[in-house]
């Protein structure tokens, strides 16, 4: 099946204007657009939530959200409603985030803010009422932002990376892996992608992404694993790149 009737069968739900970026990544240059995507999100196997994944320039800043919405019954038992918000700049090396704003539609208490002073060295924290400074010298990437990176090493075919990685509220180190070419299920069609693994250090979660082979940087599947619980699994259901 070509790309051309993928996108044709995908339904077009929310309208972005199409904007291309340069990336300046470490080895070269990796070219990217802004979309907006839908998911729907499983777990184990039960279709539990919808999500909402997208990129947009705000000045001459770049915004990834997402954002999940409990589904049907199960809005019944939870009001959470979780959104995230990562702000980056581009630079000559590669990517520079200025803020992650992490809260929920339906906990007021559930509110984080990460700010990036990149001229001091300073990441500032608010997280849990509390306040507190990191020392940041390395890009960091955070669950939204790591979308850029497997973009960057496909272009430069790098099979792996360890980066510095945001996580409530602290710097960990993490790996990002190349796992080769694969396979994806949508709607009953098989899509090639491009399969990355992440192990997060201090973490029993492994995230397993299948990226579209020709859009690197839009996932149309991600796997969360975890011991002793119930997996979670991201899949795309729509995209728009249409203006």
């Amino acid at each position: 099946m070509n790309r051309l009737s993928l996108r044709s069968h995908l339904n077009l739900s929310i309208s972005f204007a199409l904007l291309l970026l340069i990336i300046p990544a470490t080895a070269g240059a990796v070219s990217l657009r802004a979309f907006s995507a839908s998911y729907s999100l499983f777990s184990g196997g039960m279709h539990v939530a919808n999500t909402k994944l997208s990129l947009e320039q705000t000045g001459d800043s770049w915004r990834l959200r997402l954002s999940t919405k409990a589904r049907g019954i199960y809005a019944m038992f939870t009001k959470k409603q979780p959104v995230s918000e990562t702000t980056f700049n581009l630079h000559e090396k590669g990517v520079r985030l200025r803020q992650i704003v992490t809260s929920d539609l339906g906990d007021e208490k559930k509110y984080e803010l990460a700010t990036f002073d990149w001229e001091s060295g300073q990441l500032e924290v608010q997280r849990k009422g509390k306040q507190k400074q990191l020392p940041i010298s390395e890009d960091v990437y955070d669950f939204q932002s790591i979308h850029l990176l497997a973009a960057a090493m496909r272009q430069q075919q790098l099979k792996s990376m360890t980066v510095d990685f945001y996580k409530r509220g602290k710097l960990v180190k993490s790996r990002f892996v190349y796992g080769g070419k694969g396979m994806v299920n949508i709607d009953g069609k098989k899509i090639e992608s491009n399969i990355y693994e992440q192990v997060i250090t201090r973490s029993n979660s492994k995230l397993k992404y299948y990226y579209d082979a020709e859009n690197p940087m839009l996932p149309l599947r991600i796997e969360t694993l975890e011991s002793g619980k119930n997996s979670t699994v991201m899949v795309i259901q729509s995209v728009d790149w249409s203006l």
